[in-house]
């Protein structure tokens, strides 16, 4: 028994491309709580108007009235746009405060977007990295993503995209091998616990600028754009992906 076991008993897991009013709104609520209601309200639901993105959610629900309005709370989220060529752009799994160490909650999110993702047969996922921040590529390395052959810049950083297919990070990270109900009364060993903590922690402190609309010092970029799409031919996509600048 875990001190986030009791709680994730009761955590519903669902993959969707298309969340109904009840679900986006509990989503605003989340991104609002946690202090970044600009996700949700410049980025989040335009894109999800628009079609595109696949949102892993943990959420728990109300006894009373089971439907309506606050009838769900999203505990995380995992994020993957579905960009040109089939390719996945990830977003680290968000969570809320209270389960900002929950890291059974965020491998069983990060399992059930991998397994969606491969059931599509979407040939690659990756995550967009600062040039040069070893520490961040080297936890993806172990991770199962090797350096891919695209970049993009802001006008701070320039960044590197790390991929690998669905299927190789479940297979690194031990998560096809794990059940969801072992994960989340994180019954893992030692090896395993280290793996996905290591994982989770870093790419949640590499996201942790973004979130705070400080893209200046962001050393993971979400993927909230199709990079390739929106890329000149031969080039690297201009502007400045995100939230404004500081």
């Amino acid at each position: 028994m875990t001190h986030h076991s009791p709680a994730n008993e009761s955590v519903r897991l669902t993959v969707t491309a298309d969340p109904d009013v009840e679900t986006r709104t509990a989503l605003a609520a989340f991104c609002r709580r946690n202090r970044y209601p600009y996700l949700y309200s410049e980025v989040l639901d335009p894109l999800l108007s628009r079609g595109g993105l696949v949102l892993a959610l943990a959420t728990t629900e109300r006894p009373w009235p089971p439907k309506g309005i606050g009838s769900q709370t999203v505990e995380a989220v995992g994020i993957a746009m579905i960009g040109s060529e089939d390719r996945a752009h990830l977003t680290p799994v968000l969570t809320d405060r209270r389960n900002v160490t929950n890291v059974g909650l965020v491998a069983a999110v990060t399992k059930q977007l991998l397994e969606h993702l491969r059931e599509r047969n979407v040939p690659s996922a990756g995550y967009l990295v600062r040039q040069g921040d070893r520490a961040l590529e080297r936890v993806l390395e172990q991770a199962g993503f090797t350096e891919a052959d695209f970049q993009s810049s802001t006008d701070f950083a320039d960044y590197l995209e790390f991929s690998a297919a669905p299927q190789e990070v479940l297979d690194t990270l031990g998560l096809s091998r794990l059940r969801l109900g072992d994960l989340l009364a994180l019954a893992l060993d030692g090896g395993e616990l280290d793996r996905l903590s290591s994982y989770h922690f870093a790419l949640s402190a590499g996201l942790s600028a973004y979130l705070q609309d400080s893209i200046r010092y962001a050393a993971i970029l979400p993927g909230l754009i199709d990079l390739i799409a929106t890329s000149p031919p031969g080039g690297v996509p201009p502007g400045t992906p995100g939230p404004p600048v500081e």
